[in-house]
């Protein structure tokens, strides 16, 4: 239910708001108490507010109590909603805002208490016990506020529970954040191995610079002894074999800057259908396209795709608000590939804030121009592009004025490298 509200905006809350208070009129229609209808509006119009405006359902509620008090004739069944009411703004309530309702929660068994309890006749009328005396005004208040105030409290920690299920402990929501940390991890520990892998290749350069080396060292040994005047040649020699191997072994430190990872599957394009499962679970609407005919790419290159799409979808996740739509193309051609990240996230802020009645400027000339001109940079897009100039792409990316963000990765020749790395 709560997930369905989140995700439907006003109408599930509209629709439980008119059934509580359907529910509380009813019965009160059906004594002909017109004046408890009073307590069903301000029950349905607090229903109403728990999830945008929690502080007004949290103010009503002290004033709910005394009328469902004094002038419904079902104070129970007005009780009860109230009760609705404090486990849906248990759910959606800020931690500020769940202190005050819990004081709020108190000021209204209170009052409850007394004009049911001490002023009132609801024991009486359940028990068939007329309390006269002082002592047995006290006891039926002291019953009341211990069942109104239980009945609010345990509706109160059922929205909170219902809160931590649907939010951290195995929801999908839970499960989406857990997929994209894991999918970050396994890019790191796949950008270590091929960092491992420079590190081989590396190693078995530097092997052979060293023996070559040791190789002119030794031959020196004996030109010396055959003829001195070899040294400046045998010295010339081995200088230039040592900077050699120094040069590999300096290569060779710079990437080898972190421990051994164990062999990791590699990551594929399929695997982004999890991805965008996944940013779904989390508010942003990720479609994925193809166009054309796909063709085969090794893992290097697989990865190199997976990772611009995922760097991609985390700064939409990092700047855009929820509910922006993702939009994730990809255009195959006869030798080329082309990759399209889209999002809608400006026009998502800005219909937001229109919602609110703040004003809201419209892009203009300059905007259009920019988004024509302007290329953003950074260390991440940085890295993106360098790891796309390995196989011949080169990425773009561009603010579209009033809608969002593109990032467009090309590599026109894609398909021939791949079957030359095959081969």
């Amino acid at each position: 239910m709560f997930r369905w509200i989140l995700r439907r905006n006003w109408l599930p809350i509209s629709l439980i708001s008119s059934m509580l208070l359907s529910l509380c009129a009813g019965f009160e229609l059906l004594r002909e108490n017109y004046s408890g209808l009073l307590v069903a509006v301000l029950v349905g119009v607090a229903a109403f507010s728990s999830n945008r405006f929690s502080w007004i359902a949290i103010s009503l509620l002290p004033i709910g109590g005394y009328l469902a008090s004094v002038l419904s004739v079902f104070p129970v069944v007005a009780l009860g909603g109230l009760s609705a009411v404090v486990i849906l703004t248990a759910f959606f309530a800020s931690k500020v805002q769940r202190s005050l309702l819990l004081v709020s929660i108190l000021i209204t068994s209170v009052i409850a208490s007394w004009y049911l309890g001490y002023q009132g006749t609801l024991l009486e009328s359940f028990l068939g016990v007329q309390v006269n005396s002082e002592l047995g005004h006290s006891n039926s208040f002291l019953l009341i506020f211990s069942i109104a105030s239980s009945s609010l409290l345990v509706s109160y920690f059922l929205g909170r529970i219902a809160f931590l299920r649907l939010k951290h402990i195995g929801s999908p929501l839970d499960i989406a954040q857990n997929t994209i940390r894991a999918a970050k991890l396994q890019l790191e520990v796949s950008k270590q191995n091929e960092r491992l892998e420079i590190a081989k290749d590396l190693s078995d350069l530097l092997v052979q610079r060293i023996s070559a080396v040791v190789s002119v060292s030794e031959g020196g040994r004996f030109s010396l002894v055959a003829d001195p005047s070899a040294a400046q040649r045998v010295l010339d020699r081995t200088y230039d074999a040592g900077r050699a191997a120094q040069a590999e072994l300096r290569r060779l430190y710079d990437y080898l800057n972190s421990a051994i990872i164990g062999d990791v599957e590699s990551f594929r394009i399929s695997d982004l259908n999890e991805l965008a499962v996944a940013y779904r679970e989390l508010g942003f609407n990720t479609v994925i396209s193809n166009q054309g005919e796909s063709f085969a790419l090794n893992e290097g290159m697989e990865l190199c795709v997976y990772k611009i799409v995922f760097e991609s979808l985390s700064n939409v996740r990092k700047h855009a608000p929820l509910g922006t739509e993702i939009g994730i193309d990809f255009l195959w051609v006869e030798d080329g590939l082309q990759i399209l990240v889209k999002d809608n996230g400006i026009e998502v802020t800005n219909r937001a804030k229109r919602n609110l009645g703040e004003l809201v400027e419209d892009y203009s000339v300059q905007d259009d121009l920019d988004g024509l001109i302007v290329e953003f940079d950074g260390a991440t897009l940085s890295a993106l592009r360098d790891r796309a100039a390995i196989y011949g792409g080169r990425i773009e990316a561009t603010k579209v004025p009033g809608v969002g963000f593109t990032l467009s990765a090309i590599f026109p020749n894609l398909k021939s490298l791949a079957i030359q790395e095959i081969k």
